[in-house]
């Protein structure tokens, strides 16, 4: 009897296996991670809703204030740790080494030094309005604090926060010994952004 039931369970097994017989299999779609070549609406569903609560937009992000600084909460003293950890990083950055001067136009080093200054992250940078479309904006200074596309916040020695339009000034900045102009216009785009573009040659020596 047993070996009859064995062999009636084999039987029934190898008509499953038949293309013409899987019809009659009664088959959970829970069970199934593909059906007919595309993922199934649940699958789609958890990844939609797993994707939307690990992920902020842009009116969220602004919403929850992630985004802005506090404009008298700030000392210009706090901001100085910054400025000295800004100062390592730029001088690694443009290959500095001491007593180096500012590449001249005709130097063969201008072009790759003028693309490198303008990639730059200026977070912690000790910068000055030389020159602006709005007179008021000329001869503020302070250490860059935030950089966004199209502003730069300076937190002054007064502590005051104050922000910058980029595409109205020219802005100066000291690294060493070397003085350098860079126009705002040019800036005019994220940090992430401007580290990976590929940029013309926008600096000119500060003079």
């Amino acid at each position: 009897a047993m070996e009859h039931a064995t062999s009636e369970l084999r039987e029934f097994i190898s008509d499953l296996v038949i293309p013409h017989q899987r019809c009659n299999v009664n088959i959970n779609p829970d069970h199934i991670t593909m059906l007919e070549g595309t993922k199934i609406k649940k699958q789609h569903s958890r990844k939609r809703r797993a994707h939307k609560s690990s992920t902020l937009s842009r009116r969220e992000y602004a919403a929850l204030g992630l985004n802005t600084l506090p404009t008298k909460q700030m000392k210009y003293e706090e901001a100085l740790p910054l400025h000295h950890l800004w100062k390592g990083y730029v001088r690694e950055h443009l290959e500095l080494r001491e007593g180096d001067e500012v590449p001249q136009v005709h130097d063969a080093r201008y072009d790759e030094f003028s693309r490198k200054l303008v990639k730059l992250d200026l977070h912690g940078a000790k910068m000055k309005v030389l020159q602006s479309k709005c007179s008021t904006l000329e001869n503020l200074a302070g250490i860059c604090v935030m950089d966004t596309k199209n502003v730069l916040k300076l937190l002054g020695k007064d502590h005051r926060l104050r922000t910058i339009p980029k595409s109205e000034c020219v802005f100066g900045m000291k690294v060493g010994n070397m003085e350098f102009t860079i126009f705002g216009q040019h800036l005019n785009i994220r940090p992430a952004e401007r580290s990976v573009k590929k940029i013309k040659n926008f600096v000119k020596p500060f003079m």
